[in-house]
């Protein structure tokens, strides 16, 4: 008997819930207003002015930021190139941004147009000796990146610092999706440079990362060994006058 009455109680109580529910009224719809923003930071503004957000001065280590544009703005100044990196006459160009890191060091842009990797220079005194240092060690001072520009000084070192920054500027608008549409195949591209020597190529893999002239590319050998291969290291600036990748190297097709 107690069984019985414990089920009905409890068939009465289900009864009782459900249908006082049946009277609760409908909430409205929430309207959800997302907070993101989708516009793009730089779209306003030039690659050149990009490039000039991003000069900062020396950091503790007594170097330049090597994922900054010091020597980047500074070049461009140098090879008289601003107007080519502000235009925007041509929206749909392609700018490989070259960082601090792709200019320094063997085999880089400063020595590749001067023929020395130096950005440093030792402090002499009054009768031009090198200053020493408590431990016997030179004196060295870290030259400007416009003090390193000085050191392209002839019309030889001049169009080669030309021709390099100019291969570094593709004349179309590569990004992943949809220019390059299939993964691991590789695009090839007209610089600014013109004829076979200024083409460049492009491939990005199943992550979306880019890869120019590297191995299996259209490109010749002297694009393809010797350190020439590289990667993007960041992807799809966009600005007004087109798009931007960073690349910690510099890339060719044939010897600057």
């Amino acid at each position: 008997m107690k069984t019985v009455v414990k089920i009905k109680i409890t068939v009465l109580l289900f009864a009782t819930i459900l249908f006082s529910s049946c009277e609760l009224e409908l909430q409205d719809n929430y309207d959800f207003q997302s907070s993101a923003v989708f516009e793009e930071p730089f779209g306003e503004i030039t690659a050149y002015e990009f490039l000039q957000q991003f000069t900062t001065p020396v950091t503790e280590d007594d170097n330049y930021n090597p994922e900054h544009f010091n020597y980047m703005e500074a070049a461009i100044r140098k090879a008289g190139m601003v107007d080519e990196f502000n235009q925007t006459a041509d929206t749909l160009r392609t700018y490989l941004l070259l960082n601090n890191n792709a200019f320094v060091g063997n085999g880089d842009v400063i020595q590749i147009v001067t023929g020395s990797a130096a950005t440093r220079e030792t402090v002499l005194d009054n009768a031009g000796n090198p200053v020493l240092d408590a431990d016997g060690n030179e004196v060295t001072v870290l030259l400007t990146p416009d003090e390193v520009m000085e050191r392209v000084d002839t019309p030889e070192e001049l169009e080669k610092l030309r021709t390099l920054l100019n291969y570094h500027i593709t004349m179309d608008y590569v990004d992943q999706v949809p220019t390059l549409a299939v993964t691991q195949a590789w695009y090839t591209f007209q610089t600014l440079i013109p004829g076979v020597d200024g083409t460049i190529s492009y491939k990005r893999d199943d992550d979306w990362d880019v890869q120019i002239n590297g191995s299996g590319s259209p490109m010749p050998a002297s694009a393809r060994t010797g350190g020439w291969t590289e990667n993007v290291r960041n992807h799809n600036y966009v600005f007004n006058n087109g798009l931007g990748h960073i690349i910690a190297d510099p890339v060719r097709n044939q010897p600057y």
